[in-house]
């Protein structure tokens, strides 16, 4: 805000997780720089969230909140432009990302090569052992110094060279290194494609940059497209319901979805909250609607959207999601406009 006049920044200390829907709502784009697959995920999810389309299922424009993504990682860097409904948005590509690396509990235990091997030993063994009960804290300096001391005992015996504390926090906290310039360039690359979708100075990229400074320097365009059966970007999961059925016997329904597996679920529509989970004020207001009709509180309309967040997998893991629901009363006239390529 010091160097340049007419900025406006306003910090917010918290998980992304506790803002409402609508903080997101009132920003033209949204760039981000995340350091988890985890909070990139809910954050494209709530920005696809916003996105409406025709009858057709073309996207309307308005209802288009774009997204820059930028990471980097030691020498190695992306930065990419999501426009919802028309290129890939995170989950459409969400298999570029590798998976983490583990280690077989049985090397740990019994035929460590490595100073990573000594450490995850020391992390997810030797803890225990000594402090069963007791959750292991990463950001307690106390913990960490623990597993750094055991660590180093565990590659004294077996001869391993190599275990410092920087390593264990590495490790531990899977910790990479981050190098200036590489942040430096990401994030240039970050600003410029913002304010080309803001100004529309010029083209966007198409639409993910890779950067690679490892040896001299590498950069590259590709255009991947975009999977049109997204749950996330697409025009929204259809889900079939009688008119009889209930917002209890719906919210059921998303945890027995094959293709939502949503279990929680707060459920809003049109921006009334029809059940929130929590917090508990809201939560207490809300579930009087659990035993109302779906067709009651949806206005009594053939179909329309609404909006869930829960606890939903992703890559094996169960992580905050919020999912588009296009619902369909059986029976009802019109609603076999709605495209039916997902029933419930």
């Amino acid at each position: 805000m010091e160097r340049v006049n007419g900025v406006n920044i306003v910090p917010h200390f918290c998980r992304i997780e506790d803002k409402e829907i609508e903080f997101y709502s009132q920003f033209h784009i949204i760039v981000l720089g995340l350091d988890s697959i985890e909070a990139r995920s809910y954050i494209n999810s709530v920005a696809c969230g916003f996105l409406d389309y025709d009858s057709s299922d073309n996207p309307l424009q308005e209802t288009v909140k774009p997204m820059v993504d930028g990471g980097t990682e030691g020498f190695k860097g992306h930065a990419r432009v999501i426009i919802p409904g028309t290129t890939p948005c995170f989950e459409c590509n969400i298999w570029l990302f590798p998976p983490q690396v583990k280690f077989p509990l049985c090397t740990l235990a019994e035929t460590p090569r490595t100073a990573a091997h000594c450490i995850e030993y020391a992390h997810l063994i030797k803890w225990d052992e000594v402090h069963p009960g007791k959750p292991f804290d990463g950001d307690d300096a106390e913990h960490m110094q623990w597993i750094y001391s055991e660590a180093l005992k565990r590659a004294e015996l077996f001869g391993i060279s190599g275990v410092t504390y920087s390593l264990t926090q590495g490790v531990v906290k899977n910790i990479i290194p981050a190098i200036a310039s590489t942040n430096a360039i990401i994030s240039a690359a970050c600003a410029l494609e913002a304010l080309k979708l803001i100004s529309g100075c010029s083209k966007s990229v198409s639409n993910y940059l890779t950067y690679n400074g490892l040896e001299g320097t590498h950069i590259k365009v590709t255009e991947f497209v975009r999977d049109k059966d997204c749950l996330v970007c697409g025009p929204g999961t259809l889900v079939e319901l009688d008119t009889s059925s209930t917002l209890s016997d719906f919210i059921k329904m998303l945890e027995e979805h094959p293709k939502l597996r949503m279990s929680k679920a707060s459920v809003t529509h049109e921006g009334n909250n029809l059940y929130m989970q929590s917090p508990e004020v809201l939560e207490q207001m809300t579930r009087p609607n659990l035993s109302i009709p779906m067709f009651e509180l949806l206005k009594e309309v053939p179909y329309t959207t609404v909006h869930a967040t829960g606890m939903a997998e992703n890559n094996g893991k169960k992580v905050s999601s919020l999912r588009k629901l296009r619902v369909a009363f059986k029976g009802i006239e019109d609603a076999s406009k709605m495209d039916t390529t997902v029933s419930s």
